[in-house]
């Protein structure tokens, strides 16, 4: 065997070890938010915290694992690959944006009832975060939508992947911040709170570093290929 071959063995075994702990523990960080939410009867946060634990967390983060999946690729081919990956995708989105909704909702419905309430809208980090990632989120459907119908390019695909990897850290940076809330403290201990940013850290890293390792090699051949051909023209007009 190559030193090649060993380093891409090895690269194998390490990135499919990062899938299998990313399956677990989104599974796992979204079966328990959830459970908690049913329940308190998805009242008040609860729902908020339902709908978008399992958009942003669960649904987006497989979007991710799965597009990358060789394992899926070479069962269900390249064109249904695509079809799984948008429709997570789709629903990261849908499922997500509801559980912003709703959560702003009871904010207007709060101050209806009283003026006087003080209500804020989008001014911790939880919502900072979550209402950028939502945008990036968005920016990664619209861009998707028509490199599911026609061929975009190499261009209009880097900028999908951008908007899907940075949206999902930025949801998953305010998801850390939502166990600081107000609901988070009332629903679980402070060594609870602790494990779940842990364990939602490390979910994290196991499901963007494969996706963000290829962006960024990409990237650099881009950056590569350009100033070749630069340097090619500058020689030419030298001749």
């Amino acid at each position: 065997m190559t030193t090649a071959e060993l380093q891409g063995s090895y690269g194998g075994l390490y990135f499919g070890f990062c899938t299998l702990i990313s399956h677990v523990l989104l599974a796992g960080i979204t079966t328990a938010i959830v459970y908690k939410c049913l329940v308190l009867k998805l009242v008040h946060t609860a729902g908020h915290a339902f709908y978008c634990t399992i958009g942003f967390v669960f649904f987006m983060g497989e979007a991710l694992l799965v597009r990358n999946s060789a394992y899926l690729e070479s069962s269900l081919g390249p064109l249904n690959l695509n079809r799984l990956h948008a429709v997570l995708g789709l629903l990261a989105f849908l499922v997500g944006v509801g559980g912003i909704g709703i959560k702003t909702w009871q904010k207007l419905e709060r101050k209806r009832e009283d003026p006087n309430a003080s209500v804020r809208h989008f001014k911790s980090n939880h919502a900072l975060y979550g209402i950028i990632g939502c945008a990036l989120l968005l920016g990664s459907v619209l861009s998707g939508l028509p490199l599911y119908f026609i061929n975009g390019g190499f261009a209009l695909k880097m900028l999908h992947r951008f908007f899907g990897l940075s949206g999902f850290l930025a949801l998953m940076v305010s998801q850390m911040f939502g166990y600081n809330t107000g609901f988070g403290r009332r629903q679980w201990k402070a060594h609870h709170q602790k494990l779940f940013k842990f364990f939602t850290f490390i979910a994290t890293i196991t499901t963007a570093n494969y996706e963000f390792r290829r962006f960024v090699r990409d990237v650099a051949g881009l950056a590569t290929d350009y100033f070749i051909g630069l340097d090619a023209a500058e020689a030419r007009e030298d001749l």
